[in-house]
C-alpha cells in the first residue's frame, strides 16, 4: 500500500510520518489487503490542525472512503481522522460480508457531472438563463438498492447521491438534511 502524507502551511516531520504510516498500516490491513493507496494531508489554520485521510480501494469498486478531523494537537486529529475511518472500514466490511452472496454494485447509467458557479445577484455572469459551468466530468449512475446507496454516500463522505433503484428501475437520490437526517427522493 503507498501511503502518501503531506501538510498544507506546516512541515511534517519523521516522527510523525513514521506514526501515520505505522498506525495507517494496522488499522488498513485489519479489514483489508487490497487498499492501494492512502492519502493524509494535514492543514493548520490558526491553532487548529485538520486531518484528512483518503483510501482508495484496489479491488475494481473503485470506493474511496473519506475521514477528517479538527483539533488543536496534530495527533489528536490524526487519531480522530483515524478511528473515523476505522468506523468507516468496520462498517463496509461487514456490509460486504452480509451481501457476499450478491452480485457486485452492476453500472447503470452514463451520466456527465458538471460543476457550476454559484448564483451571485450582484454579479450577471449567467448567459441567459445558464449558469457558467467551471468543469465537467464524465460519472456513472449506478443501480444500488436504498441500503447500498447510503453505503455508498456514507463511506464515500457525499453529502448527497442520485442512483438507479435496482428494486424499481426508478431514478432516486438521497441526501443529508441540515437536521442531520437523511431524505429520500423516489422519482416516478
Amino acid at each position: 500500500m503507498q501511503i502518501s502524507i503531506s501538510g498544507q502551511h506546516i512541515s511534517i516531520g519523521d516522527s510523525l510520518k513514521d506514526y501515520v504510516t505505522k498506525r495507517i498500516q494496522e488499522v488498513v490491513h485489519k479489514y483489508f489487503a487490497h487498499i492501494i493507496s492512502t492519502n493524509v494531508h494535514f492543514s493548520k489554520q490558526g491553532f487548529q490542525f485538520t486531518c484528512d485521510i483518503i483510501v482508495n480501494d484496489g479491488s475494481g469498486r473503485h470506493i474511496i472512503m473519506k475521514s477528517d478531523s479538527v483539533s488543536d494537537d496534530i495527533y489528536v486529529s490524526f487519531d480522530t481522522s483515524l478511528s473515523k475511518l476505522q468506523k468507516q472500514l468496520r462498517k463496509y466490511k461487514s456490509r460486504l460480508t452480509e451481501h457476499h452472496n450478491r452480485s457486485k454494485i452492476s453500472k447503470g447509467i452514463e451520466a456527465t457531472k458538471y460543476v457550476i458557479s454559484p448564483y451571485d445577484s450582484d454579479n450577471d455572469d449567467m448567459v441567459g438563463d445558464n449558469p457558467i459551468i467551471i468543469a465537467e466530468k464524465p460519472t456513472e449512475i449506478f443501480t444500488l438498492t436504498i441500503a447500498e446507496a447510503l453505503m455508498k454516500m456514507d463511506l464515500e463522505n457525499f453529502p448527497a447521491l442520485v442512483f438507479e433503484n435496482s428494486n424499481t428501475g426508478r431514478i432516486n437520490i438521497v441526501y443529508y438534511r441540515r437536521d442531520g437526517n437523511i431524505s429520500w427522493i423516489d422519482s416516478k
